[in-house]
């Protein structure tokens, strides 16, 4: 979905299970998608989604990430994903990688932004 819509010049590591023990590792990705039931109702029905997460990493720049949104209907996770790329190319500082501006923004300011970024 993303790739003909955000050119990025950089990688972003996105990291997607179902597991919740972390066997994809969706805690060290830029952005980690975790599997979940979503409610639509009072009556319990339910949908495929995913709950998000961003700010994690490995190595010299290994973090927990951290959830920015919770309970995201499967079919509205890719265009989620790429308001976010969206709003991370868009306010950036130069050069500065994914996870550290994710890091350095406050949660509800960062989901104001996304919220704020128009989709294709």
């Amino acid at each position: 979905h993303c790739g003909p819509r955000v050119a990025l010049a950089e990688p972003v590591n996105i990291h997607v299970t179902g597991c919740h023990n972390s066997c994809a590792q969706h805690y060290i990705g830029d952005i980690g998608l975790i599997g979940a039931r979503v409610a639509l109702n009072e009556e319990g029905d339910t949908v495929d989604g995913y709950h998000l997460l961003v700010g994690g990493g490995f190595g010299t720049d290994a973090a927990i990430a951290e959830e920015l949104f919770r309970d995201v209907k499967a079919e509205d996770a890719p265009v989620l994903v790429e308001k976010l790329l969206k709003t991370w190319l868009g306010h950036r500082a130069a050069g500065e990688p994914f996870a550290a501006f994710t890091r350095r923004m406050d949660a509800e300011q960062l989901k104001s932004l996304v919220a704020a970024e128009p989709a294709e």
